[in-house]
Formats: structure tokens, sequence, C-alpha cells
């Protein structure tokens, strides 16, 4: 039984499409998404299953569109095309959300796609009242640089080997943890 909507305009379980995003100089978009991007989803994801890591299209279609879970994925679109998503969990309030996934074509990196995607990221951080997100990121990955130009600090490595048990996995390589507070209406004591 699906959930009720509480996502509101970012809510993927509808089957609607949601504009949240919309650069008309660049012609970026940046949509919600529902059961017909599962094909360019899958296709980004295993395009990108080293720094991905990889999801069951079967997960998605239960847990996002289904609505069996509050997670989300966007979608970015430039010149009607899709250049890439972000898969997000919304995390506990006044807490930090969590960026599961991100992926931009290999084509389309470095033209503001992926800084969209966050964008609308801080949105959501307005609307639910979560301090930021954080996001694991593997060390060796030339997209640590993006993490840090878009203002993540680093906070932590998770070493390769070691058991997590929060999200009862096991490192396959050191991976960085990154964070970002995006926002900035909620007061903080330390």
């Amino acid at each position: 039984m699906a959930k009720r909507n509480i996502l509101k305009e970012f809510g993927c379980s509808t089957g609607l499409i949601n504009v949240l995003y919309n650069d008309t100089i660049n012609d970026i978009i940046v949509r919600t998404s529902n059961i017909n991007d599962l094909l360019i989803l899958d296709k980004l994801q295993k395009e990108n299953t080293y720094a991905v890591g990889f999801i069951p299209k079967t997960y998605f279609e239960k847990a996002v569109w289904g609505g069996e879970k509050n997670a989300i994925v966007l979608i970015c679109m430039a010149n009607n095309d899709e250049v890439g998503y972000v898969y997000i969990t919304p995390g506990k309030h006044l807490s930090y959300a969590k960026i599961q996934q991100i992926a931009v074509r290999n084509d389309a990196r470095r033209l503001q796609y992926g800084t969209a995607l966050i964008d609308v990221c801080k949105q959501f951080c307005m609307k639910f009242e979560r301090l930021g997100f954080t996001l694991r990121c593997r060390i060796d990955l030339d997209s640590n640089y993006f993490w840090k130009s878009l203002g993540f600090e680093k906070y932590g490595v998770w070493e390769k080997g070691k058991y997590k048990p929060t999200s009862r996995l096991i490192a396959s390589d050191d991976i960085n943890l990154w964070k970002i507070e995006l926002n900035d209406t909620i007061l903080k004591l330390f």
C-alpha cells in the first residue's frame, strides 16, 4: 500500500512530473521522476556503477515510485534530454538528508547540471527542515573535487573493510564522508 504523498511537490509516487528548477537561459530543468524514467536511471546507473554502486530497478519501482519509502529521484534535463539524476532519502526532521546516488552523463559533466540538482536539494532542505546533506564518495573519484567546489566539507573516511552498523555494509574501498549545511533558517547551537 502506497503512503500518502507527504513529500508534496518533491514526491515521485503520484506519477506526476513537477518541475522544481527551470533555467530558461541555459535550458536546464530539474524535475521529479516517475516510472517512465526507469530506463534512463538504469542506463546512467550502469554507466557509473564504479562511482554510484548499483540499486536494482525493482527497488526504485517499489521504494520511490511505489511510495513504499520517502525517497525521491530527481531528473536533470538539458535541451529536453535527460543528463543526470540524484536519488535522495530525507533523513529525520532537523537532521541531514542523504544523497544516496548522483550521476551525470560523461558528456554532460562540468556544465552546471550537477549544481542544478544540488540547488533543488537545497530547496528540499528548506521545505522539510533538514540541516543539509551527507553523502559518501569513493576516495579515488574526481567527483570529490566537485563536492569540495560546491562547499561540501569532508568530515571523515570510512576505511576499506570496516563494517558500518548503521548501514549494515562493509566498505569495499576507502570512502570519503561529505556533508554540507544548506538550510540557514535552522538555528544551530553547536
